[in-house]
């Protein structure tokens, strides 16, 4: 049974794939001879295992086929019809053996059109949309995936533990060199080497696991060319269907995600943009209309097309329709650039038809594609020239379980960005600054970009410090045709992510998509990029005015406050971030020898008791640092006992400040004293 389910799946497919295109080129007595063994070879299968009624079905298809074959019968459109609809009802049938379930096909009626009666069209029921196939989305599959969603989750908690690893790695790093033990070096070699190998051993079990999960595109696409055909031949449309790089391979999650976006977008390429064939020949084209859907791997990600030879999309149109609806008014109809306008067409409302049909979704927009593509974490891009074409070209990552997003500091939060948004970052001076219609903008790259806080945005404080050089860092993220300029912190590298969902109560959060832990086991929202264009246009950043007039002053410098309470730290950090000092937080000694790996800081202030690693250790370590050697350190606790201020100055400190007379005018003086 399996093994004819299976044989039957590969004829069937032939057979659909072969009479599609038979259609085209009716003389090809080669394809005609390739269906017909298709039929014969089908029809002998189901008589071995006593498939009485698919083997009759096949029978009457194959001799219908012969008479072609002897030029006994016309191949024309009404013969490929009844073809196609033999090919329907053995799929059902088929189907139905493996589901135990009824076909629902009037066979006599099917087996009367053979004979050359006519076919009556309500008694054959539509096909399925696919046998159950080893590398489909069918419900024995599904099983199986539910397993397999499982293991690619416990594989991103591997990920993780790995990246914590690598994290502990580099600090027992720094702990052997300060100990200055041949042993502990030694050790810690032997260690890096296992760690090494692991990351190996993890990077080729993800791949593994997740090649297990991946589909190819013609999981979904086998069916579009004669949905396509069927469409077309509704409305008097002659319409060919072309899909090149069908191989290629996704995400399982993002085929059942696409699948709706291309039965929307072909419908509504039908429906809205290929013309009759009158009107084509009218306008010199060729009566034959042609879809065309393409994918190829570019980088990391996937990028597919979709474009039709149709009419076109008027952007002028589009205004009309999206002011009458109510998407846009007329003022902002007026400013509006002709390719801004045309991606109106994707606003929840907006149809260029005043009634519903079945054809192009019974009134559901093309909100619909967006929603999707931005789901998947996708960027997409709409191209169309009146009376030309219209092409969709849609951006998306192979797979949504690990990404490479860009790390940053934004309100002093750690966030993640997919790299597929992110064009570059940049480091900006007030001459780099320009105001355009009262709004801040930067030009990069002979374009023009709006400048908005991040911060801001999220509602998070904004810090109101510069680096040293006078310059404020932004990322430049891009979107659909469109860029922006979003003012952060400070950008801390790209890095492999393993994306989190929210849960059902979350999924709707404005500007966060998902989460990640990071190697050192904190969490981190994913921002939703989409969100923050859609609302950036109301952002109102200051920066060059804050530049030129001293509201943001030039850095005195930078220093590291280690303390593992909250309160301490934030007042700290307020009252050297108010006179002009660009401060980092570390909430542990462990943290802090994480914050100074790779960074350069002017002073650290710590605390002395604290989880792990307490301030003496710390100070001692970082004396250990060539980097650190000579850079000051303050301790303020609330110990102050002679024998722990003499302990601060053996183990290198500077200064020391009890909390309990802590004044803000004690530590600004010391600060003043120590780094100016």
């Amino acid at each position: 049974m399996e093994i004819f389910v299976r044989e039957a799946d590969e004829h069937l497919t032939s057979l659909q794939g072969g009479l599609l295109a038979l259609e085209k080129e009716p003389d090809n007595k080669g394809l005609i001879h390739e269906l017909l063994r298709n039929a014969h070879t089908l029809k002998g299968a189901a008589r071995m295992l006593g498939f009485e009624e698919i083997s009759v079905i096949a029978h009457g298809m194959e001799d219908l086929l012969k008479a072609m074959e002897d030029g006994e019968r016309a191949v024309d459109a009404g013969a490929v019809d009844l073809l196609l609809k033999g090919t329907d009802a053995v799929t059902r049938m088929v189907t139905a053996l493996v589901n135990g379930s009824d076909a629902g096909v009037d066979l006599d009626q099917l087996l009367r059109a053979f004979a050359g009666e006519e076919l009556d069209e309500e008694s054959v029921a539509q096909p399925e949309p696919a046998l159950v196939r080893e590398d489909g989305l069918g419900d024995t599959v599904r099983v199986k995936v539910k397993t397999l969603d499982s293991l690619i989750n416990r594989m991103g908690e591997l990920i993780i533990s790995r990246k914590r690893f690598e994290e502990k790695s580099s600090q027992f790093k720094e702990l052997a060199r300060t100990a200055a033990s041949r042993e502990l070096q030694e050790f810690h070699r032997a260690l890096e080497e296992d760690v090494l190998y692991l990351n190996y051993l993890v990077q080729e079990l993800y791949l593994d696991a997740m090649a297990l999960r991946m589909l190819p595109l013609r999981t979904i696409t086998e069916g579009f060319g004669r949905m396509v055909r069927d469409l077309a031949r509704e409305q008097g449309k002659n319409v060919d269907l072309k899909v090149a790089g069908d191989q290629i391979e996704l995400d399982r999650i993002l085929i059942e995600n696409l699948k709706p976006v291309f039965l929307h977008l072909l419908r509504n390429s039908v429906d809205h943009g290929i013309e009759t064939v009158d009107e084509r020949l009218v306008q010199g084209k060729l009566a034959r209309a042609t879809i065309s859907i393409s994918a190829r791997y570019e980088g990391s990600s996937v990028r597919i097309d979709v474009r039709d030879d149709g009419r076109g999309i008027d952007p002028h149109k589009v205004r009309q329709i999206a002011i009458a609806k109510g998407v846009i008014d007329k003022e902002q109809a007026e400013v509006m650039g002709d390719e801004e306008a045309l991606y109106l067409v994707f606003e929840p409302g907006f149809s260029t038809r005043e009634f519903i049909t079945d054809i192009s979704g019974r009134g559901v927009g093309m909100d619909v594609v967006k929603r999707n593509i931005e789901r998947v974490k996708g960027n997409l891009l709409l191209r169309s020239e009146v009376g030309s074409h219209t092409e969709i070209t849609m951006h998306l990552p192979l797979t949504l379980s690990v990404v490479e997003a860009l790390l940053l500091l934004s309100g002093s939060e750690q966030f993640a960005i997919p790299l597929n948004y992110v064009q570059e970052t940049v480091k900006l001076m007030r001459g780099d600054i320009v105001s355009v219609g009262g709004k801040e903008a930067i030009h990069i790259r002979g374009a023009t970009v709006p400048l908005v806080s991040l911060a801001e945005l999220l509602g998070l404080p904004e810090r109101k410090s510069l680096l040293e050089t006078g310059r404020i860092e932004a990322v430049i993220l891009k979107f659909r045709e469109q860029s922006l300029a979003c003012v952060i912190d400070k950008s801390l590298g790209s890095s492999e992510i393993v994306v989190k969902g929210l849960g059902e109560q979350l999924k709707s959060v404005r500007f966060v998509s998902g989460a990640t832990i990071l190697g050192d086991g904190s969490p981190a929202l994913i921002l939703n990029v989409p969100d923050l264009f859609v609302h950036a246009e109301g952002g109102e950043a200051a920066f060059g005015r804050m530049l030129e007039e001293g509201g943001v002053r030039k850095v005195k410098g930078r220093v590291l406050v280690v303390d593992d309470s909250i309160t301490t730290r934030t007042m700290e950090r307020s009252i050297l971030i108010t006179h002009g000092y660009d401060v980092e937080i570390a909430v542990s000694g462990e943290d802090a020898l994480t914050k100074v790996r790779g960074a350069q800081f002017d002073l650290v202030i710590s605390d002395i008791e604290m989880p792990g690693i307490n301030g003496f250790e710390l100070t001692s370590r970082l004396r250990g640092m060539d980097a650190f050697r000579e850079v000051p350190v303050i301790i303020v606790s609330s110990l102050s006992s002679d024998a722990d201020k003499r302990r601060a100055l053996e183990v290198g400190a500077q200064a020391y400040i009890v909390k309990g007379s802590f004044e803000q005018g004690t530590l600004l003086d010391t600060v003043e004293a120590l780094i100016g």
